[in-house]
């Protein structure tokens, strides 16, 4: 890595050439290594289950086998399953016999989980049979009739036991894995139009997985509090290949607040990992103050931009840096990231740098390399990346160009060390009267002000100025700060004194909520459609 930028694009050295190339392989090395290390823990209400490494290969092995009486390999099995044994297990067992897991949120609404089955093909789903008070399992079921190839539902009631029937005592048989094979189908979580099915391959997961813990300073032997979705790449590729690469145990857990404090107390754990929304309802409990969080030393997090601000009040709370990746399905999951050493400003401010093995271009309209602090569209590059979409060829093309490069659609800032600066999203820029604005700055200068807790801006369709900034305030929790404590011509002068005239919104809208994605992710699309059917003030200039 290059002391000084002169130019924003970073060609990698080659990532290390591990012996380990499938997911399979990751966990027979887990397992050769310490086969007594607990690798796994799952907290239920009857208690812990826990495997160690010898025990998780074994019984992944018979998940695998048993799928293999069932099914050939490259046979696509969807999940469809809360944080849990079931969820891990079948990830590997799939991975051992060579077929590829089609994760799914079990929150999804019946046609999107059709879309997904429908796209992957997928020839069965393991089913949760209740998620949140949805009945899921049924849902499957009356969508797998509906679907033109036969789809074999098996509701999951929390009886991980169940997976191992079939499989044996003493599993034999299990395929060779090519590491360049599909691995995984998973869906994106857009905010407009259908998901598209995001290709994954082995090799791909076992490389981010080990540059991933490499970066972020996760030691053999560490303890990982994990309540990221294992229907994400945050979750199965980062924490369950993560965890299994380090030979870390692996603490699988829901998202209950008082819950993941407690864990992170009584296995004295090394990191914890949570999106920034997660980590704003931990630092809200009341017993966040008598916590024990002294073991801690990362607290990791991504999925959306985060302010200097929020990174000081997480390092402050949890007594560890917070280390904040720019990932993206298409990516593993990371592909920017700052290690714990790295000096406060790198965490407060940027993603890092590339992962091992990963090429970055900050281009320029023309696609050419911009210098070091100007904005530019992020590119990346590398054989660990998505080679493409499922069944869409016109997705892919538009998305990866003939030179291999990834267009990821966010604008980001490189400085001269090459770490990065993310500064908004392409399609998300607001053209006002001529000008650009970044919702991101704007957003940043409203979380300042005392009486908001969280800002979204969008633009709204205007006739004169082609668009007109309009933000959403969520009120601050705080004695006499409610929607009628919120008042804009304060919020106004507080953007006045600190932006250029024409950022400043020109429409102000009051929630208790900003709608988001399964993946806690602002959903622009609908806060445009929101701005867009109650226009914004025509009156005066946008400066």
């Amino acid at each position: 890595m290059p002391s000084t930028v002169e130019r924003c694009e970073l060609i990698a050295p080659p990532a290390a050439d591990l012996a380990e190339h499938a997911v399979g392989d990751v966990l027979r090395r887990a397992a050769r290594l310490g086969g007594g290390d607990p690798l796994l823990r799952v907290p239920g209400p009857a208690g812990d289950a826990v495997w160690t490494a010898a025990e998780l290969l074994a019984d992944a092995e018979r998940v695998a086998t048993g799928l293999l009486a069932r099914h050939a390999p490259g046979t696509r099995i969807a999940t469809c399953l809360a944080n849990g044994p079931e969820a891990v297990l079948l990830q590997l067992g799939v991975a051992l016999a060579g077929m590829v897991l089609v994760p799914v949120n079990p929150r999804s609404s019946a046609p999107e989980l059709e879309h997904a089955l429908a796209l992957s093909g997928a020839a069965s789903v393991h089913a949760a049979v209740e998620v949140a008070g949805s009945q899921v399992a049924e849902t499957a079921a009356a969508v797998a009739r509906r679907l033109p190839h036969e789809v074999l539902v098996h509701p999951c009631a929390g009886d991980w036991r169940a997976l191992l029937a079939g499989g044996g005592d003493r599993p034999s048989g299990l395929p060779d894995v090519d590491p360049g094979s599909l691995a995984q189908i998973q869906f994106t979580s857009g905010t407009t139009g259908r998901a598209k099915g995001v290709r994954i391959t082995h090799s791909g997961m076992v490389a981010t997985s080990a540059a991933f813990v490499a970066r972020i300073g996760l030691p053999s032997g560490g303890v990982w509090i994990d309540p990221m979705p294992l229907f994400h790449t945050a979750g199965n590729v980062l924490g369950v290949m993560g965890a299994l690469w380090q030979r870390a145990e692996h603490v699988v857990v829901a998202f209950e607040p008082a819950r993941v404090l407690a864990l992170v107390a009584q296995r004295h754990a090394t990191l914890l990992s949570a999106a920034p929304t997660l980590l704003d309802l931990l630092m809200d409990r009341p017993e966040i103050g008598t916590s024990d969080l002294s073991s801690l030393r990362v607290v990791f997090t991504g999925g959306q931009t985060v302010r200097p601000s929020f990174v000081d009040r997480v390092e402050q709370t949890f007594g560890a840096p917070l280390i904040t990746t720019f990932g993206m399905t298409e990516t593993c999951g990371s592909a920017l990231l700052p290690s714990p050493g790295d000096p406060a400003e790198v965490r407060r401010t940027t993603v890092g740098r590339p992962l091992a093995g990963t090429d970055v271009r900050i281009a320029g309209p023309d696609g050419d390399p911009v210098a070091p602090g100007e904005p530019g569209e992020l590119w990346l590059r590398g054989p660990r990346l998505t080679p493409g979409y499922h069944d869409d060829p016109a997705a892919t093309a538009a998305a990866i160009d003939p030179e291999g490069w990834l267009h990821t659609g966010d604008l980001a800032v490189m400085d001269p060390t090459g770490a990065c600066r993310m500064v908004g999203r392409l399609k998300d820029m607001i053209k006002t009267g001529g000008e650009n604005v970044s919702p991101e700055e704007v957003e940043e200068v409203l979380a300042g002000h005392p009486s908001v807790a969280r800002a979204a801006v969008v633009g709204a369709p205007s006739e004169r100025w082609g668009e007109l900034v309009v933000a959403f305030v969520v009120p601050a929790a705080q004695p006499g700060i409610d929607a009628a404590g919120i008042d804009p011509a304060q919020l106004e002068q507080h953007c006045r004194s600190r932006l250029s005239p024409f950022k400043v919104p020109r429409s102000w809208r009051v929630v208790d909520q900003l709608p988001m994605t399964a993946s806690t992710k602002i959903q622009r699309a609908e806060l445009r459609r929101m701005a867009a059917a109650d226009p914004a003030p025509a009156s005066g200039r946008p400066s």
